[in-house]
């Protein structure tokens, strides 16, 4: 007998089209602009953050439970209540609880085209999953959502700001559908502390919506792996009853709440990222060969015009030349397109002169 024989039916495919999906190996990258990392963060802050973080913990304890350390932190800081809150091992864990908990082998929608895991976790859970586009423009339309809504349907996954358009949907089409749809809604605004609002505090109000957010991004936490849900109580409940109970180790939580009593530095680093994305798209609008889209987050999705330069031959391209940054070609809607991260003056620089040599010295 061989393993896959253990497996559950319709799990094994999701298992091997994720296996040829994991990240390539960065080490030898000089710029890495491809996975939406924040090092417009002080490398030296985030020491700091870290080391005193570190200092206040006793590794040969066990972490509070249920990350209860930062649930409390959050609490405090955000005004959210303990009950409405959920940490997890990035935001990436809740999404697989929401999965296990609420979707099981029912259906998903995901509103694509959007961030990969969505899919992965439904599938794992025994689940599957279809996609709702949205339009050309990458806006979305909460009727169409809602048309496409099924008896099997437990949960819709909603990413705003969109990865990897970049794209925050208008509030109203978003709330229209957690007010007319009767399973789980799932906002993921991983990005939004870049963009102009966030629907989490509202969250509670409504029996079904889960606001995820995260320490990865603005505050440039990515290798602690630490995030958060907002929703209603009941809600959050069953998501804590499937939880491990120490799946957010000490240091990451200890950080959390370091990070939330130093907001206003980091305010001041979500200002830098704002400015250096708009710097970057107005030097991307400036190449003929490309179209640039707005963003609300802290990258920018490209399309190469030239459909005889493969969005896939530009990213190859730049990493030969130590510049990493992610090809979206493959996804729905997003032919010829790839996804750059907003960099430092210095990284973004480098970037834009290798990308006009690629495209003919433009």
């Amino acid at each position: 007998m061989k393993a896959e024989d253990l497996i559950e039916e319709g799990v094994i495919d999701a298992l091997r089209s994720r296996k040829a999906k994991f990240y390539e190996d960065l080490s030898e990258v000089r710029i890495r602009m491809g996975l939406n990392e924040n090092f417009l963060v002080d490398k030296f802050f985030s020491h700091t953050i870290l080391m005193e973080a570190a200092q206040g913990i006793d590794v040969r304890k066990y972490p509070v439970t249920k990350g209860g350390r930062a649930v409390k932190a959050i609490s405090e800081e955000l005004g959210i209540w303990e009950d409405e809150l959920i940490v997890g091992n990035g935001s990436d864990e809740i999404l697989d609880l929401v999965a296990k908990v609420f979707v099981g082998r029912g259906e998903a929608l995901i509103v694509d085209p959007t961030f990969e895991m969505y899919r992965f976790y439904v599938s794992v859970s025994g689940g599957s999953a279809r996609s709702v586009l949205t339009d050309e423009n990458f806006e979305i339309r909460g009727d169409n959502i809602l048309n496409m809504v099924s008896k099997k349907t437990k949960a819709i996954f909603i990413c705003s700001p969109n990865n990897p358009t970049g794209r925050q949907y208008q509030r109203d089409e978003i709330l229209k559908v957690v007010k007319d749809f009767e399973g789980i809604v799932v906002l993921d605004e991983a990005y939004v502390d870049f963009a102009p609002y966030s629907l989490m505090m509202e969250a509670p109000k409504y029996p079904n919506l889960l606001v995820l957010r995260t320490f990865s991004k603005a505050y440039g936490l990515a290798g602690l792996r630490i995030g958060y849900g907002v929703g209603d109580s009941d809600l959050i409940k069953w998501l804590r009853s499937a939880q491990s109970p120490f799946s957010v180790n000490s240091v990451a939580q200890e950080a959390c709440r370091l990070v939330l009593k130093n907001r206003k530095v980091y305010d001041a680093f979500i200002k830098m990222v704002v400015e250096e994305r708009e710097y970057l798209m107005a030097e991307l609008e400036m190449i003929n060969s490309l179209r640039a889209y707005p963003s609300s987050a802290n990258f920018i999705l490209v399309r190469v015009i030239d459909p005889a330069m493969p969005s896939s031959e530009v990213c190859r391209s730049l990493r030969k030349e130590g510049i990493e940054v992610r090809d979206r070609g493959e996804l729905p809607l997003l032919e010829n397109c790839f996804r750059v991260t907003v960099g430092r003056r210095e990284d973004n620089l480098k970037f834009v002169e290798s990308l006009k040599r690629i495209l003919g010295g433009e």
